[in-house]
């Protein structure tokens, strides 16, 4: 039987708040960024809520996973204590946004753009499938044409241009976050969950031995951080740098998102260090 997303199934899935503007994307651009300071000596750090894996809320109310400890060590490279750290779902308000900054399908990011001030990156990933572990049905996209999935807008961009709007309103349930799709997923009221590979294992680990990865992945996607001019762009970098070369970034991917550990042996390539004046 077809699944429609207009089905009660389904219309539970805005179980938390949208993230603030239209995607994440939209947010690194300069005009968002522009006359956040950074006052009182608090650093307010925009990140992206629901992606178990990269950032999670814990019952204690504190923010934990990849981006978090990656937020925080730039953060006290730049000089910060923690108790100087601050969050937000908001990125209008944040002194530098965290986060994947290209787009799905799009064939391009807003770090190509110099007004955006893009640090990173700091992971190269992809989108990818997760399916129930039993399920031998899916082996790739191909497979997902009258497959039900569930996925955010910005994650099911690749399908819906491969598929058409015709299957989206029959095989798709939009939410607002990938962990709204789990539950459906684990019961059966979905086929196929579509999200970043981070944040499908974040995702793994919360249903052991209940999901697995299935077929190619879909596109790929950047994870960076952006700040509000050229000069902090370039302090985050290094920072990003010392990260890296110190072995902290290798022992957060394992301790956060353990399954791609050997997915990702090395930290990618972040831009070239700024020129240093002669004389």
């Amino acid at each position: 039987m077809p699944f429609r997303s207009s089905t009660p199934a389904v219309r539970h899935l805005d179980i938390e708040r949208v993230w603030r503007g239209v995607a994440l994307v939209a947010s690194l651009v300069a005009p968002l960024l522009a006359g956040c300071g950074m006052d009182g000596g608090t650093l307010v750090i925009g990140v992206r809520t629901g992606e178990p894996g990269l950032v999670t809320r814990l019952p204690d109310g504190r923010l934990s996973g990849f981006d978090i400890a990656v937020a925080t060590y730039v953060a006290r490279e730049l000089g910060y204590r923690d108790d100087q750290i601050s969050y937000t779902g908001d990125p209008a308000q944040a002194d530098i946004v965290i986060g994947a900054y290209d787009s799905p399908g799009t064939g391009g990011h807003p770090a190509a753009r110099p007004a955006a001030h893009v640090a990173g990156p700091y992971l190269v990933t992809t989108t990818d499938i997760l399916v129930r572990a039993q399920d031998l049905s899916i082996s790739g996209a191909r497979d997902l044409v009258q497959k039900r999935v569930c996925a955010t807008g910005e994650s099911s961009k690749p399908l819906v241009d491969r598929f058409g709007k015709k299957w989206r309103d029959v095989f798709l349930a939009r939410a607002n976050v990938p962990a709204a799709c789990a539950p459906l997923l684990a019961d059966g009221r979905t086929d196929a969950l579509v999200a970043d590979a981070p944040v499908l294992a974040g995702l793994e680990a919360q249903y052991p031995g209940r999901f697995r990865f299935s077929g190619k992945p879909l596109v790929a996607r950047k994870y960076g951080i952006a700040t509000s001019s050229d000069g902090m762009r370039d302090r985050v970098n290094d920072a990003l740098r010392h990260m890296f070369d110190d072995g902290t970034w290798r022992k957060a991917l394992i301790d956060y998102l353990g399954v791609l550990a050997t997915r990702y042996t090395s930290p990618p390539a972040l831009g070239s260090p700024p020129a240093r004046e002669k004389g």
